[in-house]
């Protein structure tokens, strides 16, 4: 009986880091890379509009539409 409680035990727990989504990781990723951008001023503010509107997003739970602004805010410091 243990075991068949170990096996889905371990699988969440392995599991865990594939399924840590956008706002775990891209969110992040994208405010280190506009702390080190040096695009224009108007650029960057709306990049950082983006971000308080991806963290809302984060924060209600709507990853996948925080997906989209992050990447839309990637695309724009990047060009």
């Amino acid at each position: 009986m243990k075991s068949a409680l170990l096996v889905p035990g371990l699988c969440a727990v392995f599991a865990t880091p594939v399924l840590a989504g956008t706002c775990d990781t891209d969110l992040p990723a994208l405010k280190s890379q506009l702390s080190q951008s040096s695009a224009q001023a108007d650029v960057t503010s709306q990049v950082q509009d983006m971000v308080a509107q991806a963290e809302k997003l984060c924060a209600a739970g709507n990853e996948d539409e925080a997906a989209d602004v992050i990447a839309d805010a990637t695309a724009m410091l990047a060009r």
